[in-house]
């Protein structure tokens, strides 16, 4: 099983402080016990990274970064320039629903890879018809 992980999830495994810490740990050790196969963008990669490094420093960016980047676990995705052009075609389409273009993405993506669920706190998931896990 593959599984798509958005930047909510990357980031309350990096914050102690965040609401859905707890939450975020205990599905972590979930998945890495049954060997769910985690799967996150490019996009994705930059915003954790940004968002790590505003909100919680530079060395814990880094770390989560260099951790991601040797993950046997988790595969790190790029996005095609076809991809941006779907994800630029959802942001246009949805603008009822107040979505990031990383959000669009994500769909895209997600999409692509035929991936049903992800590990996110972002309700925009369930908005467009994806489970969140």
């Amino acid at each position: 099983m593959k599984l798509f992980v958005d930047t909510s999830a990357w980031y309350a495994l990096n914050d102690r402080d965040d609401q859905y810490r707890e939450q975020a740990l205990e599905k972590y050790q979930r998945l890495k016990a049954q060997r769910v196969e985690l799967v996150t963008s490019d996009y994705i990669f930059d915003e954790s990274l940004t968002l790590i490094n505003t909100r919680i420093g530079h060395r814990p960016a880094v770390a989560f970064g260099e951790a991601l980047l040797k993950s046997a676990y988790a595969q790190l995705v790029t996005l095609t320039a076809e991809d941006c052009m779907a994800a630029f075609a959802l942001f246009k389409k949805y603008a009822d629903k107040n979505l990031s273009f990383t959000d669009c993405t994500s769909f895209t993506l997600m999409k692509r890879l035929k991936l049903k669920t992800a590990f996110t706190f972002d309700r925009h998931f369930e908005q467009v018809g994806f489970e969140i896990w």
